[in-house]
């Protein structure tokens, strides 16, 4: 069985696979190990337990209620939350079996998941871990992240692990159609579709565009530009790879789609567009009428106000993109809003509302009309 979830995990990520909630022994851990928590994935309780025990780390690990969903999308869905944190907290019985009472947070849980509002409930200290699983050897080690530790970066490993599993099924689906309606086509339709899969996650971080959709677009044009160039310039009746360019293209826009949903460096497409149509929710994710959305299609603005700022660097330490910076006055400033993929996380955990993110626009008057 635990076999079958492994699997499952690893082609079906985009269904939910729970793992039992409560607490986990890695290794042999005493009354001064530390204690880890993150999510009811299956696949990610498994990874992370793997990766300490290599390391011959010794840890408890508080596995919280995600509905079976992974620490990204499910902060992002709203399923990974400051609640679920601390009913695990409470629950699992960690603090009988721990002398300290010290908790390390996954922090692409920080959309959700408010480090202050978990000490204040639970009376454990809050501090981020790592945000690759792979670094909390050393993390543990050294004793603090550096700045390597705060940021994603989406390494192709990772690129081509989530989007392999997120778009398995329905490429598997896509197959068995072809299969089914033009059999003389499906090898065709796997090599295509596995070139053009390959190519565009392996080298999406160099191609132009910020993001997945536009990368794709682009280069859906130099392949359109192929194809007429070969139409006009081939003499033997025809462009043999017609076909397969244009199935490539479709395909290419269906990746890039995806591709915001998935990654944690690039803003999505796909969600504020279906917000944009009045979808609520799709599975675990929420749409319509969320802020991440709202901020996606330009309907609110992340404002930064200084007079409110306390210079606790919160946003700059929960900020997967490095978007926020201290300058010399030990204030906050928002330094790369272009790199901003609208996580939600600063607004999350500042704790004075230095940071904001109101309506603009007809979309201000809108709201003050509702409100007023």
């Amino acid at each position: 069985m635990s076999l079958l979830k492994t699997i499952w995990g690893i082609f079906f990520r985009l269904f939910p696979t729970p793992a039992p909630v409560g607490l986990r022994r890695v290794g042999r851990p005493d009354r001064n190990s530390p204690v880890l928590l993150t999510c009811n994935f299956d696949l990610t309780v498994k990874r992370l337990k793997k990766i300490l025990k290599r390391a011959d780390v010794n840890a408890w690990l508080v596995v919280a209620d995600s509905k079976g969903v992974n620490v990204w999308c499910a902060a992002g869905g709203d399923e990974f939350n400051t609640r679920t944190v601390v009913s695990a907290v409470k629950t699992c019985g960690v603090a009988d079996e721990v002398d300290h009472r010290k908790l390390i947070l996954p922090p692409l849980g920080g959309p959700e998941v408010n480090a202050a509002d978990v000490r204040e409930q639970t009376g454990w200290s809050t501090r981020w871990g790592p945000v690759s699983a792979t670094d909390i050897p050393r993390y543990l080690d050294i004793g603090k992240r550096d700045e390597k530790m705060k940021r994603v970066d989406y390494r192709w490993r990772e690129r081509l692990d989530t989007a392999f599993s997120s778009l398995f099924p329905i490429y598997a689906v896509a197959a068995l159609a072809v299969l089914l309606f033009s059999r003389g086509f499906i090898l065709e339709f796997i090599a295509v579709g596995s070139i053009a899969f390959l190519f565009f996650f392996l080298f999406c971080p160099w191609l132009p565009g910020k993001t997945g959709l536009k990368k794709a677009l682009i280069v859906d044009a130099v392949i359109a530009v192929v194809i007429v160039a070969g139409e006009l310039l081939w003499t033997g009746g025809g462009f043999p790879l017609r076909s397969e360019l244009i199935l490539s293209m479709v395909l290419l826009v269906f990746y890039g789609a995806e591709l915001g949903g998935l990654a944690s460096t690039m803003s999505s497409d796909l969600d504020p567009f279906l917000a944009r149509l009045g979808i609520g929710a799709v599975g675990n994710t929420s749409m319509a009428g969320t802020v991440r959305t709202e901020l996606l299609n330009g309907y609110r603005e992340l404002t930064y106000q200084d007079e409110y700022c306390n210079g606790c660097r919160r946003c700059e330490e929960i900020c997967p993109q490095g978007v926020w910076e201290m300058n010399e006055k030990k204030r906050a400033v928002l330094a790369h809003d272009d790199d901003c993929t609208a996580c939600r996380a600063c607004l999350t955990q500042c704790p004075t509302d230095a940071i904001v993110a109101p309506y603009v626009g007809k979309h201000a008057v809108l709201a003050e009309t509702a409100t007023g």
